[in-house]
């Protein structure tokens, strides 16, 4: 299993040790979406796990295609992500909203570990999809 593949198992079991492990001590964490991005170590970017764990406890990720490039030094891979938002995401609060959203991932691997994220995906069609449930 591919390192990528190891991540993405990891966050599907909810276990943010395990994805931490994917990362290299100085792992940079960008999601675009995300006013206080970009995160910096595996502290800073475990409490963006622990957060998102606890806005969507249910999340899972669905990869669709991927790409690499350079040997496998970069990866982008698109992805399915679903779940139910019970907290605060993409700008609000979900109130127990079913949400399906592309995402994708861009990473640079170094020395067999991710070294760097960056996530897009459409706040705006998350904040639609929220707001149809709610009304």
């Amino acid at each position: 299993m591919n390192i990528i593949d190891k991540h993405f198992a990891a966050e599907n079991a909810h276990d943010v040790e395990a994805t931490l492990a994917t990362y290299t001590d100085d792992i940079v964490w960008d999601d675009v979406t995300h006013p206080d991005a970009p995160f910096h170590g595996k502290e800073e970017v475990g409490s963006v796990y622990s957060s998102i764990l606890d806005a969507i406890p249910d999340v899972v990720l669905e990869s669709v295609k991927r790409f690499d490039g350079e040997g496998g030094r970069y990866v982008v891979d698109e992805s399915i992500l679903t779940g139910h938002v019970h907290g605060e995401w993409a700008g609000m609060n979900g109130g127990g909203a079913p949400v399906r959203v592309r995402i994708l991932h861009i990473f640079e691997i170094r020395d067999g570990l991710i070294s760097y994220e960056n996530a897009w995906f459409d706040a705006a069609e998350v904040q639609r999809q929220i707001t149809a449930w709610l009304d």
